[in-house]
């Protein structure tokens, strides 16, 4: 069913494009050339949701806390149920707990709109207070950490006695069952992988020139980014699983990369969240357990700063344009369900 689905979704986006650009392509108003796109990203997202759930697409909207603090204006959400409206306006915001994944769109989208998306995305998680959370978002948890570690997750009040590698790694991916999916959408952006992974890499050689820049930790990094054909995802063991090397110096193998099928990814990411929170079944991804498979790009290890502080150190892949022929064969999660 996913194959067919995501298959229909890259005919969709590519008619979208042609219309866009056959149609429209004097227009030259910047909001309304974005109007567009995010409309486009809108009728995707339509044709990527079940129906009968109480889900919606919604666009220009924000998310509130309990607190009641307001992330940066989204460009479409997949929210459940009804939000509140904004005084005076066409917008909306709805809690975090309603919302299912939020997704940034450029027209084009090269390595300082990626940085621009990152904070924009990155203010989601910014808001995300502790609160008490569903049980879908443990067994979340634990199945991810299983993935990763390769062994059973331990409960919350063995935890602290194990390394501090475990406790990060029980600790980020409780986060990352709570918050949103965050993902970002391109449209006219690298024309090769090679091409997204030396622009995404410069990138983060330049926002760290002057010395170490916090907002950068591996799981801040948006869960999939789509840049035409070419992807990054992120590897949380939500949906795909890479286990942590740890006879390797940089053990978290953090991002990978893909040159085909992006609205299949986009598919798995979306569906593996609603078949966890609304009991679905593994049904919905079909009978293809055919691995996927994806290039290595950026893995790495905590690192000392002082006595107070840790951070973050990065390595870097480097293939070249004729070589991306070295693979990672990902576990998909929901092969892993009970």
């Amino acid at each position: 069913m996913i194959e067919t689905v995501s298959e229909f979704l890259e005919e969709f986006k590519k008619k979208g494009l042609n219309e866009i650009a056959l149609e429209d392509g004097d227009i030259t108003h910047r909001v309304t050339i974005g109007n567009m796109f995010e409309g486009l990203t809108a009728e995707l997202l339509n044709r990527s949701i079940f129906k009968g759930l109480n889900l919606k697409i919604v666009s220009n909207s924000f998310i509130y806390n309990d607190s009641g603090t307001l992330s940066k204006e989204m460009d479409c959400m997949i929210v459940i149920g009804n939000g509140q409206k904004i005084s005076f306006s066409n917008q909306f915001k709805y809690h975090i707990k309603n919302v299912i994944a939020v997704i940034q769109v450029k027209k084009t989208l090269y390595k300082d709109s990626i940085d621009d998306a990152h904070q924009n995305l990155k203010s989601v998680i910014d808001i995300a207070e502790p609160r008490d959370g569903e049980m879908y978002m443990r067994k979340i948890q634990a199945d991810a950490y299983k993935l990763l570690m390769g062994k059973i997750m331990p409960n919350t009040e063995n935890i602290s006695k194990k390394s501090w590698r475990e406790q990060m790694l029980f600790s980020f991916l409780l986060m990352q069952s709570f918050w949103p999916i965050r993902i970002l959408i391109g449209y006219e952006s690298y024309k090769t992988e090679f091409g997204l992974r030396e622009g995404f890499v410069n990138l983060q050689e330049e926002l760290v020139k002057d010395g170490p820049k916090s907002g950068y930790n591996p799981i801040s990094f948006p869960d999939l980014m789509i840049c035409g054909e070419n992807s990054i995802i992120k590897n949380v063991g939500m949906p795909f699983a890479y286990p942590f090397q740890n006879d390797n110096e940089f053990y978290w193998e953090i991002l990978q990369t893909s040159n085909n099928r992006p609205m299949y990814l986009l598919l798995e990411l979306i569906w593996t969240r609603l078949s966890y929170k609304f009991e679905l079944g593994s049904q919905i991804f079909g009978d293809d357990f055919e691995l996927d498979s994806f290039h290595p790009f950026i893995s790495c290890k905590e690192r000392k700063i002082s006595e107070e502080k840790w951070g973050w150190e990065y390595n870097y892949h480097s293939l070249t344009k004729k070589r991306i022929v070295k693979t990672f064969r990902f576990i998909r999660l929901d092969t892993c369900r009970d």
